[in-house]
């Protein structure tokens, strides 16, 4: 998901943190200089850049260590400036490729670094992105929307510019951060993601290799035929308008993921594409209520709820939704935690869209034995009991899932597997069904690169039976996407799931 406001399972609410006058501000708001991927950074910028990573995750992220040993950690972190005193010196580009590498080892989704401001305003201008959009199904590289390129739909590359595109993914895999141990959820964020420009391979790709405007593809189509094509690149825009021509293609918004319709006399489908609720916001309700209401007014029994290409996003479309799902209070998480409220010595280096969270107010807090404190239920909505909505949904219920979820989408789904309310279908999902990390978010800018980190501040706990630590939500029934069924256009998840309803 992209960067947002509430990023995860929750928001942070103002009221943990009373104004702060002597508040600093952060260096992401100064001018920086000129420079590019390409420019130097000495051995001793390099040491200081990563000694100051180093001490902020450790002493803020509240899940550093949940799935990394310590150890692990340090030598990762001592491992950058070792390679650039051994090399004199290390580029900018090279030098956030280093800090991404380190921090997917500490497994969390939301803790990931951002181009310089200079490097993504560069993206803006630069074409470095390939005029289609693709998918990984089966490990293959599927077009999904061809453009104006020549070639279809359902085509499979093979290379791009001599590189076997195989090669590509595996050397860009592993910048891509996963909860936990959800390998498999890195599939979508390699070849298509908001959150990496264009995806993994593009976004990595144009620091990793040497990118020219044109690039030549060579795939083959479903009949075998295989065959070469010279592309024009383009820039970010270009590329992201591709988007609309997808079929079926997810809303990046709320407002716009809600899909509702009518099977039979007796069920319904209901689509949720994303919780995503903070860029053009809309009170929940005002979607949900007709939907459920109509559910109710015309006796409908069976619900085929899909949450597919839900990411996660703001708390409060998470929370309505749930309230329509259960006839009993529930909660979403039984804790939520902060490693440390005390920021001192890194105050300047330190942004977030509430201020006052760089110095909180410690009345919001409990301390608890471990040293790390919980935040208290007048301020953390996820740890207060979700009543059901009037018109709550009481029937039979069918959530269809892919390796998508994550965040908040899998923080409901798995609620609605550990309550025992729903039957899944679909793949296994990524994120952490025994809490996320997230709500509010720090971004940490480092001074020599102006490298920019997302440290997450909330561990959610969540008090649910029956999960795999580390290992997402498996599907009761668990139906594979393959290259034939994408091919044909055929969705084997609804089909399955309109036959557990019949």
């Amino acid at each position: 998901m992209i960067y947002r406001k509430m990023i995860a399972t929750g928001a942070f609410a103002t009221a943990l943190a009373m104004p702060s006058a002597g508040c600093a501000q952060s260096n992401n708001q100064a001018p920086e200089p000129d420079y590019d991927a390409a420019t130097m950074l000495t051995p001793a910028q390099v040491a200081s850049d990563v000694a100051l990573a180093e001490q902020a995750y450790e002493r803020i992220h509240p899940g550093y260590t949940r799935y990394t040993d310590a150890e692990t950690l340090k030598e990762a972190w001592a491992a950058i400036a070792a390679k650039a005193v051994a090399q004199k010196g290390m580029t900018i580009g090279d030098f956030y490729l280093e800090i991404q590498k380190a921090l997917t080892l500490i497994r969390c989704d939301h803790t990931k670094a951002e181009l310089p401001n200079q490097l993504a305003k560069e993206r803006n201008i630069t074409p470095v992105y390939l005029p289609l959009r693709w998918t990984l199904i089966e490990d293959r590289a599927i077009v999904t929307v061809p453009g104006e390129t020549g070639l279809r739909r359902g085509d499979e590359i093979l290379a791009i510019d001599g590189r076997p595109i195989a090669e590509m993914i595996a050397e860009v895999a592993p910048l891509i951060p996963v909860d936990g141990f959800t390998e498999w959820s890195r599939r979508s964020g390699i070849s298509e993601s908001l959150e990496f420009r264009g995806g993994a391979v593009d976004h990595f790709g144009a620091l990793l290799w040497d990118i020219e405007s044109s690039a030549a593809i060579t795939v083959v189509g479903s009949d075998g035929t295989k065959r070469d094509v010279t592309v024009k690149r383009v820039i970010h825009k270009k590329w992201t308008a591709l988007g609309k021509l997808a079929v079926d293609a997810p809303a990046a918004n709320f407002k716009d993921a809600v899909g509702f319709q009518r099977l039979g006399s007796k069920s319904a489908y209901l689509k949720v594409d994303t919780f995503v609720n903070y860029r053009d916001p809309v009170k929940p309700g005002e979607l949900f209520d007709p939907i459920f209401d109509a559910l109710e007014e015309e006796g409908r029994e069976n619900l085929i709820l899909d949450l597919r290409k839900n990411g996660g996003g703001s708390s409060d479309a998470q929370q309505a939704l749930t309230s329509y799902l259960f006839d009993k209070p529930v909660k979403l998480a039984t804790d939520a935690r902060v490693k440390t409220l005390n920021h001192k010595g890194l105050e300047d280096y330190l942004w977030t869209w509430d201020k006052r969270a760089i110095n909180p107010n410690a009345l919001g807090f409990r301390k608890n034995d471990d040293g790390t404190y919980s935040l208290r239920s007048f301020v953390e909505d996820l740890v207060k009991p979700i009543k059901p909505a009037k018109n709550r949904f009481t029937g039979k219920l069918v959530v269809l899932t892919s390796d998508s979820n994550s965040s908040a989408s899998a923080s409901l789904i798995a609620l609605l597997k550990g309550e025992d309310r729903a039957i899944l279908v679909g793949q296994q999902t990524g994120g952490s069904p025994d809490g996320a990390t997230g709500g509010l978010q720090f971004t940490l800018t480092v001074p020599e690169s102006k490298v920019r980190m997302r440290i997450p501040m909330i561990r959610y706990y969540n008090d649910l039976k029956g999960f795999d630590t580390g290992q997402g939500i498996r599907p009761d029934i668990s139906v594979p996407l393959t290259v034939d069924v994408f091919r044909a256009g055929y969705d084997p998840v609804l089909e399955i799931a309109k036959t557990l309803i019949k």
